[in-house]
């Protein structure tokens, strides 16, 4: 993995150190190497107290320096040659490893440095998913090292044992680890190291041709940016068209191209809802993305499994109807709500690879919340990112972002109602809005919960006749 020649760095350090170089780098931005680290420390801007992991940190020379100027931070030195990690300062804790594959724990460091190391890597996209790892949400990572703007690397990896990208390879692969660019800059070189050790300009010329050197930082994705990341393109948002389902999904809206968005009609949806998706979809084509349409029948599952009810007599469900002769068969809420929403849409969430699950569920709409983001609910990891917010600011966020919703909430109605001719979910505040929006459906839905009373009010005189015996 590494191109360098492990002996030969170790048979050579003596010799460097003889020279009085200790800050192991091509090219100095100071015109001397306390100058210089201090150069790469202010562009570093560590933040208080950090845990600096220096990987590939040659004799621990600029940590030295950087601890000096700021006493609070805390260093890992990294190294995979003993001899150079034997000269590193005693007080700072040292590691022989090879940054490739660290044996740290994940999240635990807030800076990685690959200071004129990284070059010496033949897997550049593994280092950085290795930097990742280690490093905290929203950690730093700082590259100080060569930029290839022309030519290639064939000589240079003979001469040096090192490889050079161009910025643009970098920032791709760094964006595919997990990190955003905070900048880049090429500062001015006061020393040219590395012609001075080579001692040999035309080789210098030759192998440093194209070459600038450059400092990078980098910021590890943090947040949704870095869920949406570890479920890259499997992250799969589950668009009801209700008020808290619109905001969870705008509140991402700069994450839409990762995300893949989901919508059940079940054929029994309110006008008002339909209206409402159709501009969800017009924003997303125009986004570029595509919403997914599932499509079921609930009429069809009435039918055969009976209309949903809150409370549900046993004696009309389908196996007491064998035994009671009860004419009118009735399911559980949920279970038409599984049969004809949930169900549907996780099996296609399934064969379509999906991971990742997200809805505008809020903990307050629970006594005690079920789940809550980074949990595991049937395969899925889960991403609710209104978890902590109320009503009242799903409201304020849907009136600032100017975004449309169902005249349900306006009405009085405490949910959005999913189907038209439910006869569950008694606590919506369906019927009011039937009453005065959709007076033809509401003649039929109180005739269906009239039916429905009529059999649970069967089943409540028996409870009557045993609680008052």
């Amino acid at each position: 993995m590494n191109l360098i020649d492990q002996s030969l760095v170790d048979e050579t350090t003596a010799r460097v150190l003889e020279s009085c170089v200790r800050v192991f780098n091509g090219a100095l931005f100071g015109d001397n190497e306390a100058e210089h680290v201090a150069v790469l420390l202010e562009a570093l801007d560590p933040p208080e107290g950090a845990m600096v992991l220096d990987a590939g940190c040659g004799v621990g020379e600029m940590a030295r320096l950087m601890h000096e100027a700021r006493p609070d931070l805390q260093f890992l030195l990294v190294n995979t040659s003993t001899v150079q990690l034997e000269h590193c300062p005693e007080d700072f804790d040292r590691l022989h490893a090879d940054f490739h594959e660290l044996p740290v724990l994940d999240g635990v460091a807030d800076v990685v440095i690959f200071s004129y190391a990284i070059c010496q890597s033949g897997d550049w996209p593994r280092v950085l998913r290795e930097a990742f790892r280690v490093l905290k949400p929203g950690g730093k990572l700082f590259v100080n090292d060569m930029a290839r703007l022309d030519g290639d690397n064939s000589r240079f990896e003979q001469i040096l044992g090192a490889h050079a990208h161009t910025p643009e390879q970098l920032e791709a692969w760094a964006t595919e680890a997990g990190f955003h660019l905070d900048f880049a800059i090429a500062p001015e070189v006061k020393v040219d190291r590395m012609r001075a050790l080579m001692q040999d300009d035309a080789l210098a010329d030759e192998l440093m041709a194209g070459l600038v050197p450059t400092i990078w930082r980098f910021e590890s994705f943090a947040g949704h940016q870095r869920t949406l990341h570890r479920h890259k393109g499997r992250a799969a948002f589950q668009f009801s068209g209700g008020r808290d389902s619109t905001a969870a999904l705008y509140a991402l809206r700069e994450f839409w191209p990762q995300i893949r968005v989901y919508h059940v009609d079940t054929g029994d949806q309110f006008p008002e809802t339909r209206a409402v998706v159709a501009q969800l979809e017009q924003a997303l084509a125009e986004a570029g993305v595509e919403l997914v349409r599932i499509v079921t029948d609930v009429q069809g599952n009435r039918q055969e499994a009976g209309y949903p009810t809150d409370l549900l007599p046993v004696d009309n469900t389908a196996l007491g109807q064998m035994v009671s002769g009860a004419p009118l068969r009735l399911q559980g809420r949920y279970d038409c709500c599984a049969a004809n929403l949930m169900n549907p849409l996780h099996e296609r969430m399934q064969l379509d690879g999906m991971t990742l699950l997200i809805r505008g569920q809020r903990d307050d709409e629970y006594a005690t919340a079920p789940t809550r983001s980074g949990d595991v609910l049937d395969g899925f990891e889960v991403l609710y990112p209104l978890q902590d917010w109320r009503a009242d600011n799903v409201d304020t966020f849907i009136a600032e972002m100017g975004l449309p919703v169902a005249p349900f909430y306006a009405a009085g109605a405490r949910r959005a109602p999913e189907c038209m001719g439910c006869t569950a979910w008694w606590d919506e505040g369906r019927a009011a809005y039937m009453r005065d929006r959709h007076p033809n459906e509401h003649k039929v839905f109180i005739q269906r919960m009239a039916d429905i009373r009529r059999e649970i009010d069967r089943s409540m005189s028996w409870l009557n006749t045993e609680t008052e015996a």
